[in-house]
Parts: structure tokens; C-alpha cells; sequence
């Protein structure tokens, strides 16, 4: 019967839904996709656009293991290092062929009506959750579970389980699981009597002998024909250019696999064909990507132009612009090489081009501001136009200076006292925050640095974090003293706690319980100090079960870092949007900014501010 199709037309008698099982192995560099789409990736919109974003946040992560807290490359390459103990009979460890299958995802759902109604029912659904958890944790081995995701976000709710093959006796082996038909048929039905509870059954087997051959392919063609998002699709994907292929070729490729759920395996068959088809098309773009020297022609502007563009922008330019803009946070320098972070991702940069150790790829300033801009390649180019003959050599010079020595430990404290210099004081009574506020929550820092024999003296207003290094203010901008972290504030053993990415943002936070009559602040606030502290902050609160709210920067590295928490916390909630928070016209850009509004120290443009939570 087909998938979905719950009531019989001559009949009128209920049936049970269809149980789902699908496989889908990958190899050593095929995750990066999968692992946006799975992940709900901030800026990876393309590989599950299928999905109602305003949903996206109803989305659960189950973390089974410490694998699943990292990023899913990262988690999948853990687990082979951890497991991985195939030896030749020398005892020698045996290389894992190039071709070798890395991970498997196996998706789990159910017939559309029987889903849609299970969802619905909040314990229900719970209780599906732990079935399916239950099953693939005796199915799969706990230890060797990368991911497991429930995805509410989509048409029809399933699971991405991501699971590593590793065998007991340590080999890779996707053929453990995958070795016969026969054996996946068992794995069909033994999954089919799990969820029996449900009313989900196995499909019917012999669906393909009711028909001859040909009226079979005719009308399982047809089901994929008829898929006129599908076909659109996949025309848009064969006129686009050789720049935006990849992104178009992503996305597809998620519409595909969720497709998939809805099919039989000789659908499942042509859907696998068309992938194929598609990666080989892929090839020959990339052929003609290399014959074009990485340079496509356009309508606009001539060869010449283009290159003149593209020498005009150093790539580490461009990150120390990334950097100010709070996306990416400088970590050193070494050599000719400057290291940027963010929560997840690390970058290799020069000023020829730079490399993405989480992806394992890189180019040059074209697809460094297309990868990072979410760009195509004609609106790169327009970006760039006007980033042209912007120096942040300036901002270069200075931040290595000071932060690789700081970073490296070569300075010393050298008195921490009450806050008391005018300026420092006068700057933030500017941006709405009383003195007695900053005297209470602050430190005055003066501190030495030592650069090419010469001594160095600065000084600032700060926090010490978690790892007793300090996050400091002063009238030049920040500078981070010994090893990024957390900072804590406020009442340390409540069980509710408030989440903000900057010191002004906290103590906005707290001015504003002040000025609203609070004498003491109930909560527990923790200050991020970078979106990069977001695994440290999850580590410090592992096994935190209290009320989270979440309170980061409208920008890029805020909504991102907000994301990664809320799959980490599932109780968490994002108050941004209460508070006004939000890019674009009349929103604040952080918390700070709500207060100076709210104080009249920015004009408002015709807008107003939810108060109290």
C-alpha cells in the first residue's frame, strides 16, 4: 500500500500506518551536508529548507554520549579514533580504505497520518522517542551514536540516528549491519514490531509482484515525475552557474532524502539513481570550474575588473572585519598564519587565502566571503566592491600585539582595585549604566605587557572568568588577559539562569532589575564573553536542569551561538524577540542597547519594548 494512504477507498476500513527504516551510509568526506541539515546549521538554511524555521526550535537533540556534544564531523572522527582497533596478524594497526563507509544515518518515522497524529500527543510522542532510543541503542551500540535528532520542524516527524560502524572487535564495517538484503529485512520487521504500539506495521513486502515490470517503474516513475517542486528543482540546477551548483545541488539533495520517507524501495531505488545522475553532473562542473581558474565570467563587469576586485581584498582583512563585527574571535598568530574561532568552526588565515579545519576545505576571498556572507557568487563579488580599499592592517597590528603576547601569559597584573577612573566611568554612564552598578560588579585592572624588551602599562575595567583570566574594558576597546571563559554573576545556587555574550550586556541587565525597584539579583546571570565560550558554558552546565534563558547579540555569531544552546538546553528560551532585540530597523542590536533606548539614550524610530519576562 502506498505511503500514507490509510484508508481503504472501498472499504472504509482503518489500517495501520507504515513503520520507516531507511539507511543512508557515508563516507569520510560526505557529512558536511548531512551534518547542516541534521544540525539545524545557523547559515545552512539551503540543506533544510523544507523545514518550517518557525518550528526549528521544537526540534529535540538527544545527547546519548559525549560524542553527540561535539560538532558532527568532529564526533564521528572521535569515535573511529576511539574504537577503530583492526589489526593485520604483524599486530599492526590496518589503514581504513579511502573508500570505507564513516557513519550511517538511519532515519526512523512512520506513515504522514499516523505521525502527525502521534506529534500531537505530547507523552505519545515521548514515548516513541524512547522507543526509538531504546532500538537504536541496542541495535547500533550507545558508544558508537554520533547523533540523534527528532526533527517537528518538518511535513512528517522523524529521526536522524547517525551512528558509527564500529564492530565489537574493532573494525569499521558498515557490512556488520548492511551485509545482505535478507538481513535488512530482519532489521524491517524487528523495527516494525518495536513501534507496533503506535499503529505502525511493516510495509507489505511483495507490493512489486502485483504488477508486470513495466507497469510497476511506469507508476513508481510517475510519483517522481509528478513532484513538480522536485523537477523545478532539478532544471534551476542544471542552467545554474558553476558557483552557485553546490548550494543548489545541497539543497536538492535534502529535498531527496526527505522524500525518501515517503516512498517504497524501488522508489527509494530511482530517488538513489537521481542522486547519482546529480553527483556526476557535479564532476563535470567542477571540471569546468578548474578550466575557468575559479573565475567565471560576468555580464557586469570584465575579466580585468574582477581581478582587480578580488587583489584589492586581503582575506585576513576581511576576518579582522569579521572580528569586529563580534562573528569570529582572534585566537594567534604564527608565521605568515593568523587563527581565527568560533564556537565550532577554526580558520586558517593569510592574506592569500584561508582553510576551514571543520570542513576540511578553503579557497580564496571569493569563496571565503560566499561561504561565510551565505553569498552567491555575483553578491560576493557586489560585497567586495565595496569592501574594496578597506585596510584593517591598523586593527591587525594592534590585536596581535597585544592579545597573542597576553594570550601566551607574557603579562602581569599588577594592581586590582575599586574602579575610580572618570572615563572609564563616564563610558558607561553613557551607555545608561550607573557608577554604583560598575563599582559593585567590577574590577579596575592595570596590567604589563612586554613586547621586544619594552614594558607596556594599560589598564581597564573587568571580570575575571572561570579559568581566572579577565575580559577588559577600556577606552580602546577590549583586550582578553590569559585564557577565555565564563564569568558568573548574581545568585549562584538558583536554579534560573540568564545567558548574555558581553559585560555590558550584563550589567545592563542588572541596572534595569536596579531601576526597577530589585535590591538583589535572583538570578544566576553568566556572562559568555565570546560566542566561542558556548562549549565551556555547556561543559560548566552539563547537568543543569533549571529554567535557561537565553539573551545573546542580534547578529550572526549571537543567533548561532543561541542555537547551539538550545540544543543543549532544551529548556532554554530565546528572549530576544521580547525584548526588541532583532537586526534591521528600530531593533536593538544586545541588551545594552535595550537599556539606552529605554533611557532615551538612542532616539526610538516608532517602535516599542515589551517589559518584564
Amino acid at each position: 500500500m502506498p505511503f500514507g494512504d490509510n484508508f481503504n477507498a472501498e472499504r472504509k476500513i482503518k489500517t495501520m500506518g507504515q513503520a520507516v527504516l531507511h539507511y543512508q551510509k557515508n563516507g569520510k568526506s560526505s557529512g558536511g551536508s548531512l551534518g547542516h541539515h541534521i544540525d539545524r546549521e545557523e547559515g545552512k538554511e539551503y540543506s533544510y529548507r523544507h523545514a518550517d524555521l518557525s518550528k526549528t526550535k521544537d526540534n529535540i537533540y538527544i545527547q546519548i554520549n559525549e560524542l553527540c556534544r561535539s560538532p558532527y564531523n568532529e564526533a564521528i572522527t572521535k569515535r573511529i579514533e576511539q574504537g577503530y582497533n583492526h589489526k593485520n596478524k604483524a599486530g599492526e594497526l590496518k589503514a581504513i580504505r579511502k573508500d570505507a563507509v564513516h557513519s550511517i544515518n538511519v532515519i526512523l518515522s512512520g506513515s504522514h497520518e499516523e505521525m502527525t497524529e502521534l506529534a500531537k500527543d505530547k507523552m505519545k510522542l515521548q514515548r516513541w522517542i524512547d522507543k526509538n532510543l531504546e532500538f537504536c541503542k541496542n541495535e547500533y551500540g550507545a558508544q558508537n551514536i554520533t547523533r540523534f535528532a527528532v526533527h517537528l520542524d518538518e511535513k512528517t516527524p522523524h529521526i536522524h540516528c547517525v551512528f558509527v560502524p564500529i564492530t565489537p572487535d574493532g573494525r569499521l564495517s558498515a557490512g556488520d549491519w548492511m551485509k545482505t538484503g535478507k538481513q535488512l529485512e530482519e532489521v524491517q520487521t524487528k523495527y516494525a514490531e518495536a513501534m507496533a504500539e503506535f499503529g505502525l506495521e511493516r510495509g507489505v513486502k511483495s507490493e512489486r509482484k502485483h504488477h508486470t515490470t513495466e507497469e510497476y517503474r511506469q507508476r513508481e516513475r510517475y510519483k517522481l515525475d509528478d513532484n513538480k517542486e522536485i523537477l523545478n528543482d532539478l532544471e534551476n540546477l542544471k542552467q545554474s552557474d558553476v558557483f552557485s551548483f553546490k548550494a543548489k545541488k545541497t539543497a536538492l539533495f535534502a529535498k531527496l532524502e526527505n522524500l525518501i520517507l515517503n516512498q517504497d524501495e524501488s522508489t527509494k531505488k530511482q530517488i538513489e539513481a537521481l542522486k547519482s545522475e546529480i553527483s556526476s553532473l557535479e564532476k563535470k562542473v567542477s571540471s569546468t570550474l578548474r578550466q575557468q581558474n575559479q573565475i567565471p565570467k560576468s555580464n557586469f563587469l570584465s575579466q580585468s575588473q574582477i581581478e582587480n576586485i578580488v587583489k584589492s581584498v586581503s582575506v585576513k582583512d576581511y576576518f579582522f572585519y569579521l572580528m569586529e563585527k563580534g562573528r569570529v574571535d582572534f585566537e594567534k598568530k604564527s608565521g605568515k598564519e593568523f587563527y581565527f574561532k568560533t564556537g565550532t568552526q577554526k580558520f586558517s588565515v593569510s592574506d592569500k587565502g584561508y582553510f576551514d579545519f571543520k570542513s576540511n576545505q578553503g579557497g580564496q576571498i571569493i569563496k571565503a566571503v560566499m561561504e561565510m556572507e551565505g553569498m552567491k557568487w555575483k553578491e560576493a563579488l557586489d560585497f567586495l566592491q565595496k569592501f574594496s580599499g578597506t585596510n584593517y592592517e591598523h586593527i591587525s597590528s594592534r590585536i596581535v600585539e597585544e592579545r597573542t603576547q597576553m594570550k601566551d601569559n607574557s603579562y602581569n597584573l599588577t594592581a586590582i582595585m575599586r574602579p575610580n577612573n572618570h572615563k572609564l566611568l563616564e563610558y558607561y554612564h553613557s551607555r545608561g549604566i550607573e557608577e554604583e552598578t560598575i563599582k559593585k560588579h567590577l574590577k579596575q585592572v592595570h596590567y604589563q605587557v612586554r613586547n621586544e624588551g619594552k614594558d607596556y602599562h594599560f589598564f581597564g575595567v573587568g571580570i575575571k572568568n572561570n579559568s581566572d583570566g579577565w575580559d577588559v574594558r577600556s577606552t580602546d576597546g577590549k583586550t582578553k588577559l590569559g585564557t577565555s571563559d565564563i564569568s558568573e554573576f548574581g545568585n549562584k545556587n538558583s536554579d534560573s539562569v540568564v545567558v548574555f555574550e558581553g559585560m555590558s550586556d550584563v550589567l545592563a541587565f542588572i541596572q534595569k532589575g536596579k531601576d526597577e525597584g530589585k535590591t538583589e539579583e535572583p538570578n544566576r546571570i553568566i556572562c559568555l564573553n565570546s560566542t566561542s565560550n558556548v562549549s565551556k558554558l555547556v561543559e560548566h552546565l552539563q547537568d543543569f536542569k533549571g529554567k535557561m534563558y537565553l539573551c545573546l547579540d542580534a547578529d550572526q555569531a549571537g543567533n548561532k551561538a543561541t542555537q547551539e544552546l538550545q540544543q543543549f538546553f532544551p529548556q532554554s528560551k530565546d528572549l530576544r524577540e521580547h525584548y526588541g532585540i532583532f537586526e534591521g530597523r528600530g531593533g536593538s542590536k544586545d541588551f545594552n542597547e535595550v537599556l539606552m533606548r529605554e533611557k532615551g539614550l538612542i532616539q526610538e524610530q516608532n517602535r516599542g519594548l515589551k517589559r518584564g519576562w
